[in-house]
């Protein structure tokens, strides 16, 4: 799959969802940002190629890359990295739920735990727990491989 079908991809997935807010900037051939909020720009996701994508929310980045084994601490930190082994074929749908699951809520908090060391050392692997507030009274919490979306109600 290439970066064009990438696009078309996410553009059929999450347009009908998000409407007038979804967008589509093309930096360059390898290089996409898809807009989910508009001019907001809280909400939204980057494809550097089509084997890694960072996906922000609230101030929050959510780190998606097939060479994983190959950042280090600098390029992590403080945000969230994804510790699953990337398939670029399934990534996409990884996204798009992960999108969903965020959509209509606000983040709250996030606990990291240090668990071990990537192969090279310079870099802990870690599981994350984040808080979010919903309005949607049957949002349960969501398990992502190494990341924890736990939901509360809005007071």
């Amino acid at each position: 799959m290439d970066i064009k079908e990438l696009e078309t991809l996410y553009e059929e997935a999450l347009h009908p969802i998000f409407g007038d807010h979804f967008h589509i900037i093309h930096d360059n051939d390898n290089f996409v940002t898809i807009l989910l909020d508009g001019e907001r720009e809280d909400f939204l996701f980057t494809l550097y190629g089509t084997n890694h994508v960072r996906l922000y929310w609230c101030n929050e980045c959510f780190i998606f890359d097939e060479q994983r084994n190959k950042l280090v601490s600098s390029d992590t930190y403080g945000e969230i990295v994804f510790e699953g082994k990337i398939d670029v074929q399934k990534l996409p749908k990884i996204i798009i739920e992960l999108v969903l699951q965020l959509k209509d809520c606000t983040y709250v908090s996030k606990k990291e735990i240090a668990k071990g060391k990537i192969p090279s050392g310079y870099d802990d692997i870690r599981d994350y727990v984040i808080q979010a507030q919903t309005n949607d009274p049957l949002k349960s919490t969501y398990q992502l491989e190494n990341i924890s979306i736990a939901y509360s109600l809005y007071p």
